[in-house]
């Protein structure tokens, strides 16, 4: 996104404070291939770990068209191997001969960090390489052993990208084919799979992007004087082309006198400034929805040309913005905006004292005009604000801007400068010159809005620097449009460390199973060959029916009567919250708020969540005695309980820990403060629902079902791997494993239930191989496959007004 045209006074070049050599910059194109060659090395390292070494799987399949044992096969090698020692002769003759030691660096780094990156993978795993792949091994040419084939691949890899700034065009591209040329040549020969050379082009780019990155390119884009070649041959002659004193974001402020006496504003925006647009607008999608986004343009000079047309189309509308005066594509594809210079300053470098209720109001009186004309500005922040010497406000940077502007963009301009204006004045001035301009609706439109996640990285920057500042606004807001009962909108997709948490405890999890159980089972395979899948229809069917049992127990736990296929989206939708909160407490969050939109009061379903978890934890303790005392001394083996005197010396300890913390007042204060209240409350609640033999039974009968579904499913899945132990027994152990997981901190018992259902099985004389696949069907059919309707709930929910 483009910065602020301001008013900034020429100053000399290299007076800006810069953290890299003026001679270098950051290009936002390296960070898009240092993401995505690292997406891809990841997914690789992933994929030669699984299937251990870069030589099995793949290799076995490796091209062999030309063998080392031949003549072609060998003047090949020794050609790929000439011309990566000519190369790398090359690299260091050139760089020393121009005395570029930090590019020389840079370069003998990068190589060797991918070299380490390849050799510890491939020995991680495994490294072992198969017949078809070290065939004619003894007759490999000079240099390098086939083992480091890769390595070197990978280090010319990231040679290439690390050097190419510095390349002209057609040095480039000869670069590239010829690295494209030896990856094909390792792959005739035979001497790497296809894994293999993919694991090491993309080691030497994402570690090539990642030096850029670090160190920087050289700057090559268009000068002051290149800058008024370009306008003049536009048709605008210009002189006195000079770098702008302003802080800009996105592009690069220069300004200019024109032949014809006036003074111009220049926006100068390169590939550079694509790319961290093309970066910006990929994090808003993946982060974040209904913000008002759209697709960005298909080039760099449309998107200039957008800019240029919503400033006509504004100024046209009577609004005070800067005159466009032309629009440039120079030689080296960047783009020119020039407009006119407005003589003043930006608000946001005003006194306080200066920003007047009339300013305001003219301010404000601005932007009512561009919203009847349909246009949203999408950086309404007080730096894209002019304040000319007759304190009149403009309108600046539409590079983000949208024409026929929907009321949601149109509500995020007003609560974007709603939050940017309190950081200059106060609060309650500001919300009452919106009022008096564009009404008590348009501010209370933009009240769900006023967040951090709708505001610019500028205006988050600016407010949080005063503490409670935007719930102020907020409240101001709230107050003077009559609607204080508006809830904040919901922005955010899924929080990052959400899926960060999702990935590690399911990585961890399953990887220490994977590595821990099966690689010590090797039946597993063989059960799962075996298996019979037409019991898989029946462990989805017994986790639908869960959900069934769910709204039954919740429609249970409050006296109201209360929707039920609604109730059932519900219980999908918790289950989906679910897997990124603990001990279901997002899922029960969750269902208060549904049963509070369904009419039951906030309390009474505050209660009924809790009474519903109170029934379950009694209905489930009534089966575990009763599956234990029916299963008998099956069970002995499956969990090897501690002896008598044990456990009284674990109850003892449990009592003598309780009985300090409630001696201390802390301790007290909590007892007396949230537990008793919360005992009080659900007694009560129960009480409530006792007084109705049908609620009892369907909050007692669901909780029930759900249960009985979850021990249906796992037998339904150990009759698919070959059968086993009885339903009794099967019950026992899937009641003993989920009470041992509801301990866990994970997710859902994630790692904990898993390990101690395959326990289980296998102690009541199960097989250890169907025993693992069975519970991987189980949780696979119970906890991961319910995650995609599960969100589709949440949505139904959500639009529907539910939640």
């Amino acid at each position: 996104m483009s910065g602020p045209v301001v008013t900034g006074r020429p100053v000399a070049p290299g007076r800006q404070r810069q953290i890299l050599p003026p001679a270098r910059y950051r290009h936002p194109g390296d960070v898009i291939r240092l993401v995505t060659a690292g997406l891809v090395l990841a997914a690789t390292v992933a994929a030669t770990y699984a299937t251990h070494g870069t030589y099995a799987g793949a290799g076995a399949t490796a091209v062999t068209v030309l063998r080392l044992s031949t003549t072609d096969g060998r003047t090949l090698t020794g050609l790929m191997q000439a011309v990566f020692v000519l190369a790398a002769a090359a690299a260091i003759a050139a760089t020393l001969r121009y005395r570029r030691y930090r590019l020389l660096a840079s370069l003998a780094g990068g190589a060797l960090l991918t070299g380490a990156i390849l050799i510890g993978t491939i020995g991680l795993a495994g490294g072992q390489r198969p017949p078809a792949l070290a065939a004619g091994a003894s007759q490999w040419p000079w240099l390098i052993g086939p083992a480091l084939a890769s390595p070197a691949l990978g280090a010319a890899a990231a040679g290439v990208v690390a050097a190419a700034p510095w390349l002209s065009r057609p040095w480039r591209r000869t670069a590239w084919i010829t690295l494209w040329l030896a990856g094909i040549a390792q792959l005739l020969t035979g001497i790497s799979s296809p894994l293999e050379v993919l694991l090491a082009l993309a080691a030497g780019i994402t570690v090539g992007a990642g030096v850029l990155v670090l160190f920087g390119v050289p700057d090559r884009r268009i000068g002051p004087d290149d800058i008024a070649a370009a306008l003049g041959s536009a048709g605008l002659p210009v002189s006195l082309v000079a770098p702008a004193a302003v802080k800009t974001k996105g592009s690069r402020p220069f300004v200019a006198a024109a032949d014809d006496g006036t003074e111009l504003f220049i926006k100068v925006l390169g590939s550079d400034n694509r790319d961290a647009d093309l970066l910006y607008r990929a994090y808003r999608l993946l982060r974040l929805r209904e913000v008002g986004d759209t697709r960005p343009a298909a080039s760099l000079i449309q998107a200039v040309e957008h800019q240029a047309l919503a400033a006509v189309m504004a100024e046209r509308a009577g609004v005070a913005v800067p005159t466009v005066r032309q629009v440039v594509k120079t030689a080296d594809g960047s783009a020119l905006l020039a407009i006119n210079r407005v003589d003043g300053g930006s608000l946001d470098q005003m006194a306080p004292q200066l920003v007047t209720d009339s300013l305001l109001k003219a301010l404000w009186t601005e932007v009512a005009g561009l919203h009847r004309a349909k246009i949203a500005h999408r950086s309404l922040r007080a730096n894209n604000i002019v304040i000319d010497r007759a304190c009149r406000p403009w309108l600046a940077d539409f590079s983000f801007s949208e024409l026929a502007a929907t009321p949601r963009q149109m509500a995020l301009d007003v609560a974007e400068l709603l939050a940017s204006l309190a950081t200059l004045t106060d609060a309650d001035r500001v919300v009452t010159a919106a009022v008096e301009t564009v009404g008590r609706d348009g501010v209370a439109a933009a009240l769900p809005l006023l967040q951090p996640l709708a505001l610019s990285a500028g205006t988050r920057r600016a407010i949080a620097r005063q503490d409670g500042l935007l719930t102020q606004t907020r409240v101001a807001a709230a107050a003077a449009s009559g609607r204080a009962d508006q809830e904040l909108a919901r922005l955010q997709r899924v929080r990052p460390r959400t899926l960060l948490a999702i990935a590690a405890a399911a990585g961890a999890f399953y990887y220490l199973l994977l590595k821990g159980q099966l690689a010590e089972v090797p039946s597993s395979w063989r059960a799962v060959q075996s298996a019979d899948w037409a019991w898989v229809p029946l462990v989805i069917a017994m986790s639908a029916l869960t959900y069934l049992g769910g709204a039954l127990a919740l429609m249970g736990a409050v006296p109201p009567r209360i929707r039920f296929w609604p109730t059932v989206l519900a219980q999908g939708a918790s289950s989906f919250v679910n897997r990124v909160s603990p001990s279901n407490i997002g899922g029960m969050a969750l269902n208060a708020r549904f049963l509070q939109k369904s009419g039951v009061e906030p309390s009474a379903g505050v209660a009924a969540v809790g009474v519903n978890s109170l029934a379950g934890a009694v209905v489930h303790l009534i089966l575990i005695v009763v599956f234990f005392t029916w299963a008998g001394r099956g069970l002995g083996k499956a969990f090897k309980l501690p002896s008598s005197s044990k456990l009284l010396l674990i109850l003892a300890i449990v009592a003598a820990i309780a009985g300090i913390v409630l001696a201390t007042r802390p301790g007290r204060r909590f007892t007396a403060a949230k537990l008793i209240p919360g005992l009080k409350s659900a007694t009560a609640s129960l009480a409530r629902v006792a007084r109705a033999p049908n609620k009892m039974i369907m909050l007692f009968g669901g909780s029930a079902l759900i249960t009985l579904a979850y021990i249906g499913a796992l037998a339904a899945s150990v009759q698919a791997f070959g059968g086993g132990p009885g339903i009794v027994l099967i019950g026992a152990v899937y009641l003993g494993a989920a009470a041992l997981a509801a301990a866990a901190p994970s997710p859902g018992g994630l790692g904990a239930i898993e390990a101690a259902l395959i326990a289980g099985l296998t102690g009541v004389g199960m097989p250890a191989g169907p025993a693992v696949s069975a519970v991987l069907l189980h949780r696979l059919a119970t906890y991961w496959l319910p995650v995609a309707p599960g969100w589709l709930c949440w949505r139904v929910l959500q639009r529907r007004e539910y939640i």
